[in-house]
């Protein structure tokens, strides 16, 4: 399928399962038979009869739930849904959690308060009044340094 515009990098797609009408207003949403929780109606395309649907008018989903604000007919046809998308929680990541591990190799070693630097400074680096730093080793300067506060070189 031929896309406009840029293509998503991050978009998850997928057709769900077809569903039977059978006189009643709510069905269950489900992908290669397990159902499905995380949907939201706003990243769904819904066809019934072969009119897109729109979402939280004509249907909304809760849970794995899709209901309809009409009942469907056992002779209406729910074309395809849609899932463009799917909802989930950011994580928040609890304070001291995150160990040397599972930092960059540059930044720590093993479990130790070890830090690896690179060797030069190639930014321009202002240190504010209320902040100390410190530089340790064999270090080359190839852009500016404005120390407001405290600069301690070993």
């Amino acid at each position: 399928m031929s896309t406009l515009g840029n293509s998503p990098q991050f978009a998850k797609a997928f057709k769900l399962d077809t569903i039977v009408t059978d006189g009643s207003t709510a069905y269950t949403l489900q992908y290669n038979g397990a159902n499905q929780s995380t949907l939201i109606a706003e990243t769904m395309i819904v066809s019934v009869n072969g009119v897109i649907q729109n979402p939280n008018t004509a249907y909304t989903v809760s849970g794995a739930t899709i209901t309809f604000a009409e009942a469907l007919a056992s002779t209406d046809t729910i074309d395809f849904i849609t899932a463009i998308s799917e909802s989930h929680a950011v994580a928040t990541v609890s304070d001291n959690s995150i160990s040397p591990a599972k930092l960059a190799g540059t930044l720590g070693l093993t479990n130790t308060p070890i830090r690896i630097n690179t060797n030069s400074i190639d930014a321009n680096v202002t240190i504010d009044t209320n902040k100390n730093a410190m530089v340790i080793g064999p270090i080359t300067i190839n852009s500016d340094i404005t120390v407001n506060g405290t600069l301690t070189v070993v």
